[in-house]
């Protein structure tokens, strides 16, 4: 069996394995129960490996509770998780915040929207990385050993 696979500008691709591989599973009940506990199987393989959840801890706006603010105050949250903390500032558009402990990494910012930034974590654990203003976020930190990912905020 011949398999012919067309892409959008009408050139024609060979794809005999494909067909082959399609019509040998087809023919073939008990090896799909086999491949269905296979990939069962490989689905678990990094249960381990899950990111830590770092709570929200500590929030500046709930701390100075009915006070009031001033535009000029700056507000800080705290995410805890249980090998890492994570303090995050709004500055513009940007976020300014340090992981502790400090080891360097990588550190992604996934707003509600779909934005996904990304910043370095340099050596003493602090990184920038720009997210929307009013739009929620959550971030993701990976500087070994830490693997967490924060709570969703609005900052």
């Amino acid at each position: 069996m011949e398999t012919r696979i067309q892409d959008d500008d009408g050139n024609d691709h060979d794809a005999v394995l494909l067909g082959e591989l399609a019509a040998a599973m087809r023919e073939s009940g008990h090896l799909t129960e086999r491949v269905r506990a296979a990939s069962a199987v490989w689905t678990w393989r990094g249960i381990d490996e899950e990111l830590e959840l770092a709570s929200l801890s500590y929030d500046s706006l709930i701390d100075a509770g009915a006070t009031v603010r001033s535009a000029a105050d700056i507000r800080t949250v705290l995410f805890t998780g249980d090998t890492a903390e994570v303090q995050v500032e709004r500055d513009g558009d940007q976020l300014v915040g340090q992981v502790i402990p400090p080891a360097p990494g990588r550190l992604t910012a996934e707003g509600a929207g779909g934005l996904r930034a990304e910043s370095a974590i340099d050596d003493v654990g602090c990184f920038s990385v720009a997210v929307p203003v009013g739009e929620p976020f959550r971030l993701r930190v990976e500087a070994a050993p830490v693997r967490l990912m924060t709570d969703w905020v609005r900052m």
